[in-house]
């Protein structure tokens, strides 16, 4: 069981959307197979690949294809929302709240590992595109976020696994490395990681 640390900050979510419309939604498969249930849809449905190049260095697993190296996320619709925000009112509200990836989960706070402690801190990011939230309301309860903290790190290295495997068929040419066939890949993983899990 992991421990955690986290800041004595205080936020309370508006709903203004601003993180669903600033950044592209890095997901595993497990948020994936949780998102694909509760909607009915197809993963390729809802989710895209993000250049590197594009991106800088995230703490997620590359995906190679032919033409590039990519990270896994949500779509976004052309006017840069979530694929799965809708307006109600002038509250920009998740239609997959119960059951969104974990990076939105938790923020605007993130976490790095050290040994088998988890320490959260607030975003720097966030502290420029969460100023109504950020430094209002009560101190933060993280205790949702912290129960979930082991099924979160075993989430990334289950998927880091998966996408390892990709990207030495990749290598070793035993696909050509297109975007369908990583996604029919990636549909079969979730699958076989779904009914394991049912």
């Amino acid at each position: 069981m992991m421990k955690a640390e986290f800041p004595r900050v205080r936020f309370t979510c508006v709903l203004c959307g601003e993180c669903c419309r600033r950044y592209w939604i890095p997901v595993t498969h497990r948020d994936v197979a949780r998102i694909a249930r509760y909607t009915g849809m197809r993963p390729r449905e809802f989710l895209a690949l993000f250049p590197k190049e594009m991106a800088a260095d995230w703490d997620e697993p590359v995906i190679r294809l032919r033409d590039g190296e990519y990270y896994l996320v949500l779509k976004k619709r052309l006017d840069g929302t979530c694929i799965f925000n809708k307006w109600i009112g002038d509250k920009l509200i998740c239609s997959v709240h119960s059951v969104k990836p974990n990076v939105c989960r938790y923020y605007p706070f993130i976490y790095w590992l050290n040994g088998d402690i988890a320490k959260f801190e607030v975003y720097d990011k966030a502290l420029g595109y969460c100023p109504p939230g950020i430094g209002k309301g009560g101190y933060v309860d993280l205790k949702i976020e912290i129960s979930s903290i082991s099924d979160a790190v075993k989430a990334k290295t289950e998927f880091r696994e998966i996408i390892n495997k990709w990207d030495e068929l990749v290598r070793e040419g035993s696909v050509n490395g297109t975007l369908e066939e990583f996604m029919d890949y990636l549909e079969k993983a979730i699958d076989a990681y779904s009914r394991k899990n049912s």
